[in-house]
């Protein structure tokens, strides 16, 4: 099981995404054949979550929570399951949604 690193992790103002390597990652040319070439050789970004309204955006909250209470599959495989939200509310987090 894979470890978050806190310095993988982007933000855009609106999704939060995974850069680091974790099992069952695919490098950005199995992806996506077309793919620029300064990306082959990179780790697909991972979905964490989407922040859309609000001017309320948890996303260093969530980051944080991620480093030190999950790995990385196991978050991917709760939030495929359901949902962001309910996987963190399944892993413990008690932050703002």
């Amino acid at each position: 099981m894979s470890s978050f690193d806190k310095k993988l992790f982007s933000w855009d103002g609106m999704y939060l995404m995974y850069r680091g390597a974790f099992k069952g990652v695919r490098l950005m040319e199995e992806a996506r054949p077309d793919c620029h070439p300064s990306r082959r050789g990179l780790t697909e970004p991972a979905f964490i979550a989407r922040f859309k309204y609000g001017g309320y955006k948890p996303h260093k909250a969530w980051t944080n929570f991620l480093v030190k209470n999950a790995t990385v599959e196991r978050y991917l495989e709760l939030s495929k399951e359901t949902n962001p939200v309910q996987a963190m509310k399944t892993l413990g987090y008690k932050g703002k949604l």
